[in-house]
């Protein structure tokens, strides 16, 4: 990996949201510069080589569809996007 490239994306992160350790769906789509349909494919067609690591939560709301929450380590986003 580049230790560049590693430092580049550390520091756009920190740019664009300071004082964060822990992103979420939509902060990563950002950084990333995908859409939310496509982060959403990549979770239904299970191509998570495609993410970095990432923790996920589910919530049943009270009409009963699951809602449900991701959060990405700046740190593990910046190797994942300087790979």
């Amino acid at each position: 990996m580049d230790k560049e490239k590693l430092e580049f994306y550390l520091r756009k992160i920190e740019a664009t949201f300071p004082k964060k350790s822990k992103l979420n769906q939509r902060q990563y789509c950002q950084i990333e510069g995908m859409s939310s349909t496509t982060f959403h494919e990549i979770i239904k067609n299970k191509e998570l080589d495609k993410l970095p690591k990432f923790k996920s939560k589910e919530i049943i709301r009270k009409n009963g569809i699951p809602y449900r929450s991701y959060s990405f380590d700046i740190f593990d986003a910046a190797q994942f996007l300087a790979k």
